[in-house]
């Protein structure tokens, strides 16, 4: 089971990876067109030249002038290829200079842009296959038509592809699509959070319950307790509950995680503490170090905030002076809404969880509400002091998170940003009447929020 853990969390961070690298999918697709190049090979042996000698759209020639074909035809796209990297280069440092590196995920994840890369790096691939697959004139007297003919093909698919890719760029690199690309990886961390219910399979099934209450924990003390610490500096990109919690039961512990996913640790930091001291040796600790991913940069795997963050510095860039695009500003406050809505409808994971025999066994650092509302609107509020139309739009999305949110704690919490708008507005260079219009519109949500309360 915990071989199976552990190649489940390596697996989930090759997964993260690949998913936002320009290489994976051009070296699967090379890979296949060397299989192509194979099977078309093949089929040339089993089909006489003859039967395709009165069709326009297969090549005919001798052996060397196929192959000749075959290699000038990588040469073309191997020519060209110079211009997709060009178009590639142009957005990447346009996406830095205006939205922040950390919108580059986005780009780099693009489906689109990965498989025309793939095609370029597959035509040129199967090209050189097809042509070291022809064997000299002296050996085959009839030249291999359909090996040829195909890389024809692909090249014309290739270059339409180009076209593709030039309208792609032009389509994604529009704010409200960057916006609705970050909006919905928000969403999805929002949906794949650590679940409230985890089973685990093994001999038999076990069922670890999340529960808020904290009146089954322990007493930790320091001197009472194992730390686990890290040995390597960085963000904790993700963790794996099941690792710890198949650990927790097979040795009988309690794990307390001192940090959640997004946080910074550097060697030394304690990452966990263990209760009690006396069942953790040596290999436990190193296994529950393991169950750690450790990296430079922050990913949204499970960390909502720094989805949040991705919209938030969005928004703040386009408030800054130099680009002053409060209409940007206000799509990703959309999708921030949109997202903090979703996480008010799915709850607020509780900090503990249980086996199926009542005992605790991890106590996590949740993220909460307030965090996800610190992170979306301090930031944003600041650099729009001096604009109504955002500070009213901000109001807005809190009057809609405020539909989702029945919490009496949540509710305060939104009515505490409220307030903040409005002092906000009192405190930028706004014309009265504006001040006017904001100060209406927040105490018309203040009485929504506080009706409830």
């Amino acid at each position: 089971m915990r071989s199976r853990a552990m190649r489940r969390l390596t697996a989930r961070n090759t997964r993260d990876r690949l998913e936002v690298s320009f290489w994976f999918a051009p070296s699967i697709m090379g890979l296949g067109a060397v299989l192509l190049a194979w099977v078309v090979y093949w089929l040339d042996q089993q089909i006489p030249n003859s039967a395709l000698a009165s069709s326009r759209f297969v090549l005919s020639g001798t052996s060397d002038a196929l192959r000749s074909a075959l290699l000038n035809i990588a040469g073309t796209v191997l020519a060209t290829a110079g211009v997709v990297f060009t178009l590639l280069t142009l957005p990447l440092s346009t996406v830095v200079a205006q939205y922040g590196s950390r919108l580059l995920r986005v780009f780099l994840g693009d489906r689109t842009t990965q498989f025309v890369l793939g095609m370029f790096v597959a035509t040129f691939v199967y090209c050189i296959a097809g042509a070291f697959s022809i064997p000299p004139i002296g050996v085959e007297r009839e030249g291999p038509q359909l090996t040829a003919t195909v890389g024809v093909y692909l090249m014309l698919a290739t270059f339409a592809t180009l076209i593709v890719l030039v309208q792609h760029i032009s389509i994604m690199l529009q704010a409200p699509n960057i916006a609705a690309a970050a909006g919905a990886e928000l969403l999805e961390v929002v949906n794949t959070e650590i679940p409230p219910e985890i089973i685990i399979d093994s001999d038999s099934t076990v069922t670890m319950i999340s529960q808020t209450t904290t009146d089954a924990a322990p007493s930790f003390v320091t001197t009472e307790t194992h730390p686990v610490q890290v040995t390597t500096a960085g963000y904790i990109q993700y963790f794996d509950p099941e690792i710890m919690l198949t650990l927790a039961r097979e040795a009988d512990l309690v794990i307390r995680l001192l940090h959640r996913p997004g946080h910074f640790v550097w060697p030394g930091s304690v990452a966990a503490l263990v209760w009690p001291i006396t069942h953790v040796d040596e290999r436990l600790d190193r296994q529950i170090r393991r169950a750690f991913q450790i990296g430079n940069v922050r990913t949204p795997s499970q960390d909502i905030e720094y989805a949040v963050n991705q919209l938030t510095e969005m928004a703040v860039r386009a408030m800054s002076p130099a680009i002053n695009d409060p209409f940007t500003a206000m799509t990703c406050l959309d999708h921030m809404g949109e997202g903090l809505a979703e996480f008010i409808r799915r709850g607020e994971k509780g900090s503990h969880y249980y086996d199926r025999d009542g005992k605790l066994r991890l106590i996590l650092e949740p993220v909460t509400f307030e965090t996800l509302l610190s992170a979306a609107f301090d930031m944003l509020r600041h650099a729009s002091c001096d604009n109504a139309s955002v500070l009213l739009h901000m109001l807005d999305v809190i009057d809609v998170i405020g539909q989702e949110a029945k919490a009496p704690e949540a509710r305060q919490q939104l009515l505490r940003h409220v307030s903040l708008i409005l002092a906000e507005s009192q405190a930028g260079e706004l014309i009265e009447q504006d001040r006017h219009t904001i100060a209406l519109r927040g105490q018309d949500i203040q009485a929504k929020l506080t009706g409830a309360v």
